[in-house]
């Protein structure tokens, strides 16, 4: 198994994992990605071998020859040039099914496009996340919220001025205590009961983070995903992404749940989302103290 992706595809993915096993009858399944995601999948009873997928060009080696019995790759054709040769990397199963990365979105959820690679039927299931043993002491007591302001690449971020004002609304309307979490940027604001933990904690400390927390709010990304594996009810901020204006990129409850609003802005991108609307669906989802 070959994904050199994003976060939220890694999480996303997950459910394949038990369906491979079934389909196969307790397979030794190695995982190869950048070791930065290793924390996903390292305690995750169906995975027997994580590997550092240090160069990009290692998927096009495998796409050649591999020494598996079955190797799935589950990038998209263009989704990474290796640096060191200029290689585009390729995947001709996804090309033979015709997913792109100009049409991923149009049909399918980020689980679904995994089990088609994988030649497995389309399901909707829950993902997971299996986390070790050893104690992590969040900065607040429960209960608290997350929420994840700046994605890595800024397409799909909201104004750091109305994160502020959700904040400060939210701390004022139902007195509850609020994390930020992320890798950048984070919001230059303080208030006793918020705390910024931006660039400040590993993936391993962000999922326990999250896995403690009552809600989340976030955008779509990486961590939205790890909130859906945890079953966190959220309000997610949503927009043009690409050429895609609309689009389901969950399984599972965020799917599924009344108790998880995917929001999206029609009319363009997620950083022109009127703060109004937000609240709206924010106290719809909440309810008023």
């Amino acid at each position: 198994m070959a994904m050199d992706g994003d976060l939220g595809d890694m999480v996303a993915s997950e459910p394949i994992l038990h369906r491979l096993n079934q389909k196969f009858k307790h397979t030794h399944i190695t995982w190869i990605t950048n070791k930065k995601h290793f924390s996903v999948y390292e305690n995750h009873p169906l995975i027997d071998q994580l590997v550092d997928q240090k160069y990009t060009f290692l998927s096009y080696l495998l796409q050649k020859s591999n020494p598996f019995h079955y190797y799935y790759n589950l990038h998209l054709s263009g989704f990474r040039i290796d640096k060191m040769t200029g290689i585009s990397i390729s995947n001709t199963k996804a090309d033979e099914l015709g997913i792109n990365l100009s049409n991923y979105y149009e049909q399918h959820n980020l689980l679904e496009i995994a089990l088609k690679l994988c030649d497995l039927e389309i399901e909707d299931a829950q993902p997971r996340i299996y986390l070790d043993d050893i104690p992590y002491n969040t900065p607040f007591e429960k209960p608290y919220w997350v929420i994840h302001c700046k994605s890595n690449a800024g397409l799909r971020d909201w104004t750091a001025e109305n994160w502020q004002n959700l904040v400060i609304k939210i701390i004022d309307t139902w007195n509850v205590k609020v994390v930020e979490i992320g890798q950048v940027n984070p919001l230059n604001f303080t208030h006793e009961n918020f705390i910024s933990l931006v660039g400040q904690t590993s993936l391993s400390e962000t999922m326990k983070i999250m896995n403690g927390a009552t809600f989340f709010i976030g955008l779509d990304s990486g961590p939205s995903h790890i909130a859906n594996a945890c079953k966190i009810p959220g309000l997610i901020l949503n927009g043009d992404f690409l050429n895609f204006k609309t689009y389901m990129s969950y399984s599972g409850m965020y799917k599924n749940s009344q108790q998880v609003k995917v929001l999206f802005n029609k009319s363009g991108k997620a950083k022109y989302l009127p703060f109004d609307t937000v609240w709206k669906e924010l106290c719809q989802l909440i309810g008023q103290p």
